[in-house]
């Protein structure tokens, strides 16, 4: 089985041990890393995200862009687990479909972690290897806050959780004034997939610096296709 273990080693974004949380914190580990994420998509659906990034500056940050995320399930095993099929954009920008068997995480967080250190890569520099340890030490850290959420015209129960990983970083003075990037993911157990809302904030402090936000947001369920 394709575990969300062995997915994350291959990306270098395993969590580190965390110490206890403090009485009346959620510590946002289990939240994100033990949950099984895929219960809610039956076998033929597929899950919508809607993709989109804006920018202050074009030369520097490239086009605005907005596109669609899909995740279909393909099977399901007798433990639960299902068979992803994930389609990145489409039409001329469409990635080759990736198939992965007997999941019960959602690998569009996955690709969020792994394009937020590279968007950071390309904007401050630094190594990707680094900046992977940041962030899931910040994620390893990091208290959940209990939030109402949207889904489907409805208030939903959910977590939300923001992280700064590269605010107080020594190395703060070299990231291009973008050191305090914000991450912040919201998630439901009442929502298909269990995203309900990926963000990312790259701000530039320096005179004149760009910005550049992502967005990622569910749509909807509806039929593979």
């Amino acid at each position: 089985m394709l575990s969300f273990v062995r997915m994350s080693v291959a990306l270098g974004l395993t969590l580190l041990p965390v110490a206890a949380a403090a009485a009346g914190d959620q510590k946002a580990s289990p939240i994100l890393f033990e949950s099984r994420q895929l219960d809610l998509i039956d076998k033929g659906a597929e899950v919508t995200y809607r993709f989109e990034k804006t920018g202050s500056d074009e030369r520097l940050v490239g086009k605005n862009y907005s596109d669609d995320i899909r995740l279909g399930v393909a099977k399901i095993d007798d433990k639960g687990g299902r068979d992803v099929v994930f389609k990145v954009f489409t039409g001329d920008n469409a990635r080759d479909p990736q198939n992965w068997p007997e999941l019960t995480i959602n690998p569009l967080f996955i690709w969020y972690l792994d394009r937020s250190v590279s968007t950071f890569n390309s904007l401050a520099g630094g190594s990707h290897m680094y900046l992977k340890h940041k962030i899931r030490e910040a994620l390893g850290n990091a208290t959940a806050e209990e939030v109402k959420a949207e889904y489907g015209g409805k208030a939903v129960d959910a977590y939300k959780i923001t992280i700064s990983p590269f605010a107080d970083d020594p190395s703060a003075s070299k990231m291009q004034g973008f050191h305090k990037a914000a991450f912040t993911i919201v998630v439901s157990n009442q929502v298909p997939g269990y995203f309900v809302d990926l963000q990312s904030s790259f701000v530039s402090t320096q005179a004149a610096g760009p910005e550049l936000k992502e967005h990622i947001k569910v749509v909807g369920m509806g039929e593979a296709k």
